[in-house]
């Protein structure tokens, strides 16, 4: 009984599925190419906007500061006034 045998011959339908396989390469590295491209611009819009929010929360943080202060005065005052107007007979 002879052993297996492989047939080195290419047939047509090899030669459509190897430019089947080469096409959807070529057609999936373009897919991830644009999408590897997408993704970094939409990376430096993001950086964009996350730089842009840092100085408006740097600026809120400062105001929110600055009537912390006032707040303080104030009920200092408030006090030193009622510290007063426990004295009076």
């Amino acid at each position: 009984m002879p052993g297996p045998t492989i047939d080195y011959r290419i047939s047509f339908g090899n030669i459509l599925v190897m430019v089947a396989m080469l096409g959807s390469l070529g057609v999936g590295w373009g897919v991830l190419n644009s999408s590897s491209t997408n993704l970094a611009i939409r990376h430096t819009e993001l950086s964009a906007t996350v730089a842009a929010q840092e100085s408006r929360i740097r600026s809120l943080e400062m105001t929110s500061a600055r009537v912390d202060e006032r707040m303080i005065l104030i009920l200092d005052s408030l006090r030193k006034i009622e510290g007063r107007l426990e004295m009076v007979p």
